[in-house]
Formats: structure tokens, C-alpha cells, sequence
């Protein structure tokens, strides 16, 4: 283990009270900031039937996107294949 010097000592106090500095900094602002906006814009209380709602259309748009990319590569691999077919005969 190596043997610390008063210099060494003294760079880490200054790097926790820098820390500590920074973090009381940050959480001021934080409360200044909510203060200006008015604290979370959201009450906890939702509909449940629009959560469920968006879960289902996220989930339908998700498929939908998945199709589409799947449709997407395999009609460009067809094209490929009909195009070397046709201009030079292969395949």
C-alpha cells in the first residue's frame, strides 16, 4: 500500500468539498428551477383506460413498423433477383 503524503490528503479533502459543493449547487437549482415551472406538471392519477389504450396502439404501431421493414428488405432482395434475371440472365 502506498504511503500518503499531507498533499495527497489535502487533494482529496478538496475534491470531496468540491463534490459536496456541486451536488449542494445542483439540488438548489433544481428546487429554483421547480419553483419556476411549479413542481411536476403530472399528478400520479391517471386514466387507466388511455394507458391501456396507448400501451395497445404502441404495441400495434411497433408490429406494423416490423412488417413494414421485413416487406421492405425481402421485396428488395425479389428486385434484385428479377432484375439480374432479366438484364443478364442469371439465375
Amino acid at each position: 500500500m502506498p504511503i500518503k503524503r499531507l498533499e495527497d490528503i489535502e487533494r482529496e479533502k478538496a475534491e470531496e468539498r468540491r463534490e459536496k459543493f456541486k451536488k449542494q449547487i445542483t439540488e438548489d437549482a433544481r428546487e429554483v428551477i421547480e419553483g419556476v415551472i411549479g413542481g411536476p406538471r403530472r399528478d400520479k392519477k391517471k386514466n387507466k383506460v388511455l394507458d391501456i389504450f396507448w400501451g395497445i396502439l404502441k404495441v400495434i404501431l411497433f408490429v406494423f413498423l416490423f412488417i413494414f421493414m421485413v416487406n421492405f428488405v425481402l421485396a428488395n432482395i425479389w428486385l434484385l433477383k428479377f432484375f439480374l434475371r432479366e438484364l443478364f440472365g442469371v439465375g
